[in-house]
């Protein structure tokens, strides 16, 4: 246990750098509370020893109940301190976990199941939580039983006491090599509750498309699979627990019965005795006291093990590599220029997607790219946001390479095909692009006033989660809006492809026209319309631009943009 608390110390440290403070008075409460216990069979010991009369009993009661009263005080405060650092660094774990999935590489968040970056910010910690309440701050109370016990057993026989600690050091050994295998476990344990918790929320979010696509039993099968993994890999935590258990009961009860029988026999047999009948009883309390911590590691290691699994996860949540730039250069003021030298991507380790792509965006151009399906457009699209790191050459916005630029978080704004709508009403949504905008002029702007003015509430109807009251085209109209809003520099529009009525994509094209103004923008066009009103046209195919224009021109030249045109017309 100790290993893998050293071992992630330091990220809980840059993460809540308040635990450092502190601790020379933290160590004090607890040795303060564990040393209250041990001055129990101390006083035992002097009253033996000095004769059962009147002063004796009545002095060792009374420092004896000055012990108990200083160390209940001690450990109050030590509770209460240790409460709120511990739900304080968590707290803090939280909040630079959930920023740290805002500025981490968009490729690796598209790599990770949301599930798991949930279950790292919620569940995860909630075990550290529930580990601490259910006992947790026990551990430090205990561990400084533990030493002082440890110290005046030393001192009464050290011949008594190296026994006891030379069993000590064995179950501590296999104690920490059971958790190393424990730790193992519980982070596939982990994982597999995340897959779960992803299962079940896909099948309870599409219960609709799966009762319509009758596939209830291969969804069922799917949910059953990943119960099954989350139970066996709960179950296969047990049995290193109970072996832990059983090896430290076993451990402890030979530490006792070494101190009883041996203690006894070999400290009353030498003449003089070599120890003191009250000194005797007080090693025998001693050792109840230096086993107790003992077996609360062993009966807690399962909770333990788990809360520090959890703890863990979110540790690496924390520390994961952030796409920011620490004083990377802004973007220049004004629409932004584009321009790609030689760029090829690829997914992971697959095959290279785009090739040596070299194309170069005017400031304040509306380019539209098209291809047929796998040709490379949203490989594009995501090379502009950031959400694909290029596998060869550089992409440059205002002259300045991507990689080196400071977060353009207002600067630059993807519109996807489906937005992502808040759970709220419309004007909500509408302003977050800018929390202090009209939303009224911008939507008039775009001549969305007609529209929004149909909706049952107006400005404050709700659109639900995802946007679910709303249709694909209402949904990118609000879109729209919130990026007009946000007066970013260069927009990156994917069109929908379907779910469009004809009334609400003529308000899209509308909105459109009027966001490009004055903007770089690069529109995915799925369909030939877009392609007709853009300033130029890129026509992507098998990963490479293959043709580059006005639509004017391209569809007069023989060639892939003229076979998408005439494919268009005809469908």
């Amino acid at each position: 246990m100790s290993t893998l608390v050293r071992g992630w110390s330091s990220a809980a440290l840059r993460v809540s750098p308040e635990l450092r403070q502190g601790l020379v008075l933290t160590s004090v409460l607890a040795l303060l509370a564990g040393g209250g216990r041990i001055v129990a069979p101390l006083t035992v010991q002097r009253t033996v020893d000095a004769g059962l009369g009147a002063h004796p009993v009545g002095a060792a009661v009374a420092v004896g109940a000055g012990a108990v009263l200083v160390a209940g005080a001690s450990s109050m405060v030590l509770n209460r301190r240790l409460h709120h650092r511990v739900e304080g660094h968590l707290a803090a774990l939280r909040r630079t976990g959930l920023r740290r999935v805002h500025s981490m590489p968009a490729a690796t968040v598209d790599r990770t199941p949301s599930a798991d970056l949930v279950a790292r910010l919620t569940s995860d910690v909630d075990q550290v939580t529930t580990f601490l309440q259910g006992g947790g701050i026990q551990f430090v109370t205990n561990a400084a039983q533990l030493v002082i016990a440890t110290v005046i057993l030393l001192v009464y026989s050290w011949q008594l006491a190296l026994p006891v600690l030379v069993l000590a050091a064995l179950l501590i050994a296999v104690m920490m090599g059971m958790q190393r295998l424990i730790a193992r476990r519980y982070d596939v344990a982990r994982r597999d509750l995340s897959r779960l918790q992803s299962v079940i929320a896909e099948s309870i979010a599409g219960g609709a498309v799966i009762r319509s696509t009758g596939t209830e039993d291969r969804t069922r099968a799917k949910l059953d699979d990943a119960v099954d993994r989350a139970r066996d890999s709960l179950l296969r935590t047990l049995p290193p627990l109970h072996g832990n258990t059983s090896l430290g009961e076993l451990t402890i009860s030979a530490m006792t019965v070494t101190v009883l029988l041996g203690g006894v026999w070999w400290s009353l047999g030498g003449n003089p005795p070599r120890l003191s009948a009250g000194e005797v009883v007080a090693m025998v309390f001693l050792v109840t006291f230096f086993v107790r911590p003992l077996q609360f590691l062993v009966q807690s290691l399962g909770e333990a093990q788990n809360a520090l699994t959890g703890w863990r996860r979110a540790l690496e949540l924390a520390a994961a590599p952030s796409a920011e730039v620490p004083g990377g250069a802004p973007l220049p003021g004004g629409p932004v220029e584009v321009r790609l030298r030689d760029v090829s991507a690829r997914y992971g380790d697959g095959p290279l997607v785009l090739h040596d792509v070299t194309v170069g965006i005017g400031a304040g151009e509306h380019v539209a790219v098209v291809g047929r399906t796998g040709s490379g457009k949203s490989t594009f699209a995501k090379l502009l946001t950031r959400r694909l790191d290029p596998a060869g050459g550089t992409v440059l916005l205002g002259g300045v390479p991507l990689d080196r630029l400071a977060p353009t978080a207002r600067r630059v704004v993807i519109v996807p095909q489906d937005p992502f709508l808040f759970d709220g009403t419309l004007a909500e949504n509408v302003r977050l692009g800018s929390p202090g905008g009209d939303v009224v002029r911008i939507l008039s702007e775009l001549g969305l006033h007609d529209w929004f003015a149909t909706l049952p509430d107006g400005l404050d109807t709700r659109v639900g989660l995802r946007g679910e009251r709303l249709s694909v085209g209402e949904r990118q109209l609000v879109a729209l809006a919130r990026t007009a809003l946000a007066d970013p520099d260069l927009v990156v529009y994917d069109e929908a492809t379907s779910g469009v009525d004809p009334a609400t994509d003529v308000a899209v094209q509308r909105a459109l026209a009027v966001l490009t103004r004055g903007r770089t923008t690069v529109s995915i066009a799925h369909r030939m319309l877009t392609a007709e009103t853009a300033d130029r046209v890129l026509v992507f195919d098998a990963g490479r631009i293959v043709q580059s224009g006005p639509h004017d021109v391209l569809v007069r030249e023989p060639g892939p943009y003229a076979a998408l045109i005439e494919a268009w017309s005809h469908r």
